[in-house]
């Protein structure tokens, strides 16, 4: 017999996870670590680009900054202290947690992979299309580069560093 309510059959997503046992060979340490610390850097790269915009904004090019580029520079800190949310939500060695880290990490890199040749071809226009001097534009890209190269290395190569779990109470114990 079919239950009255249209929704009983399915799982409504929750933040609330059932206990789970971490695979002791792969518990994820080393992808909190890398979590955490990412969401760390982009909230306290994030506060001078929001709060400190126009000294921020001095340290890359001398002339004072234009209103627009002093807003664009805020929301920009903005995003990226956003950015933190997902990294902070995969932190928790939780099922949902551990199940969103692979998400995260291409969502993140598929952002990296689109900034990357827009300022390698700002940088080859000698930064006449964004305004910005050419060291800064390698700078940034190199940035983002070794980071998406940890991502891909991570998900590739060591996809144990994500943690692996078993439902505690599932077939088989």
């Amino acid at each position: 017999m079919v239950s009255s309510h249209p929704t009983s059959k399915y799982v409504l997503p929750t933040t609330i996870s059932h206990p789970i046992s971490l695979d002791p060979s792969a518990p994820g340490t080393i992808m909190r670590s890398a979590l955490l610390i990412e969401a760390l850097s982009n909230i306290l790269g994030a506060i001078p680009m929001i709060f400190l915009t126009r000294p921020l904004l001095s340290l890359i090019s001398p002339s004072t900054p234009s209103p627009l580029a002093v807003s664009l520079t805020q929301w920009l800190g903005g995003l990226v202290c956003g950015l933190a949310a997902p990294l902070l939500l995969a932190y928790p060695n939780t099922k949902r947690a551990m199940e969103s880290r692979t998400t995260v990490y291409w969502t993140l890199g598929a952002g990296e992979g689109a900034l990357i040749p827009v300022m390698l071809w700002q940088y080859m226009n000698e930064g006449r299309e964004s305004g910005l001097p050419g060291g800064f534009l390698l700078g940034a890209a190199a940035v983002l580069a070794a980071t998406a190269v940890w991502r891909l290395w991570v998900m590739l190569v060591r996809p144990e560093w994500m943690g692996r779990y078993k439902e505690e109470g599932a077939k088989g114990e």
